[in-house]
C-alpha cells in the first residue's frame, strides 16, 4: 500500500488550536508559516498550549502578502489587524531555548491579556518554533493503535500537534525512518529522532480538558525516552525545500 500524505496541520500562533491545511510551504529553516507568532509574558518567557488554556478552541490566521493577522476565539470574537512590528525582543522557551522576535502592536495583545487575566505580549518570530526537528510525522495507524489500547473507539490526532500525519503505514513503522531520507512532495526530509510527549496530549485538543491518560498508556507500551517521556511520532529536519499537499506521496530516499 502506499504511503501518502493524509493531512496536514498549521498555525501561525504558537499555543492555538492547529487547523487543517490543503498544502504547506517548507523551507530550509521548517514549516514556513507555522507558529511564526507567540504569546510571550513580560519575562520573555514564550507561553505554552498548557499555560493558555483560557484560549482553548481559539484559532488564527495569517494572510502572509497582505501580513493581516486575524485571532477568532470559541466565543466567536474576532481581532483582526496589519501586523505592526516594535521593538525588538528576546523571546525564549523552556530551558532559555532562544526565540528571538519582534514585538507586534496593535489590540492583539490586549485581547490575549484580558481572556488570560495578565498582561501578554505578542512576539512576530524570526523563525518558526520547531523542537529538536523542524517538522514531525506521524503515522495515523499509531493514533489508532494507541485508541485501542485506551479503550476507546477513535482518538482525536489533533492533540499530538504533528504537521504531517501518514496513511500506508503500520502503527509506528515511521520509527523506523530514523536517519533516513524521505521525499515528501516537492520536499526532502531526513528524519531525527522520536518525539517525546506531555500532558497536552492527555486533553481534549478543543476545550484543554483532560479526558485520556494518553502518556500512560505510552509509557505502558512504549516505554521511555531519557527525558522521560513516551515516544509518539517522529522529528524530520529540511534537506530540499518545497510544497508538501494532501495525497503527496510519501517514498523513502
Amino acid at each position: 500500500m502506499p504511503v501518502t500524505v493524509a493531512t496536514l496541520r498549521s498555525t501561525p500562533v504558537k499555543g492555538f488550536l492547529q487547523q487543517e491545511v490543503d498544502e504547506l510551504v517548507l523551507d530550509e529553516r521548517g514549516l514556513r508559516d507555522d507558529r511564526r507568532f507567540a504569546v510571550v509574558d513580560p519575562s520573555g518567557l514564550a507561553r505554552y498550549t498548557v499555560q493558555l488554556r483560557q484560549l482553548a478552541g481559539a484559532t488564527a490566521s495569517w494572510d502572509r502578502e497582505a501580513d493581516v493577522l486575524e485571532l477568532v476565539f470559541a466565543d466567536g470574537e474576532r481581532v483582526s489587524a496589519p501586523v505592526v512590528e516594535g521593538e525588538h525582543v528576546d523571546a525564549h522557551g523552556y530551558g532559555r531555548r532562544p526565540m528571538p522576535g519582534r514585538l507586534v502592536e496593535g489590540p492583539f495583545a490586549d485581547a490575549l491579556g484580558a481572556r488570560l487575566g495578565r498582561p501578554v505580549r505578542l512576539v512576530r518570530l524570526e523563525v518558526g518554533v520547531g523542537g529538536p526537528g523542524q517538522v514531525t510525522l506521524l503515522s495515523l495507524a499509531a493514533v489508532d493503535e494507541l485508541a485501542g489500547r485506551l479503550g476507546v473507539p477513535e482518538l482525536d490526532p489533533r492533540r499530538f500537534k504533528m504537521s504531517i500525519e501518514l496513511d500506508g503505514l503500520e502503527a509506528h513503522e515511521e520509527d523506523g525512518w530514523e536517519g533516513r531520507e524521505l521525499r515528501v512532495g516537492e520536499a526532502r526530509l531526513r528524519v531525527g529522532g522520536r518525539v517525546g510527549r506531555c500532558a497536552l496530549t492527555t486533553m481534549d485538543p478543543d476545550r484543554l480538558r483532560r479526558d485520556h491518560d494518553v502518556l500512560r498508556a505510552l509509557l505502558d507500551y512504549r516505554g521511555a525516552l531519557p527525558t522521560g517521556e513516551p515516544p509518539f511520532g517522529m522529528y524530520a529536519e529540511v534537506l530540499a525545500p518545497g510544497r508538501v499537499a494532501v495525497g503527496d506521496p510519501v517514498e523513502l530516499a
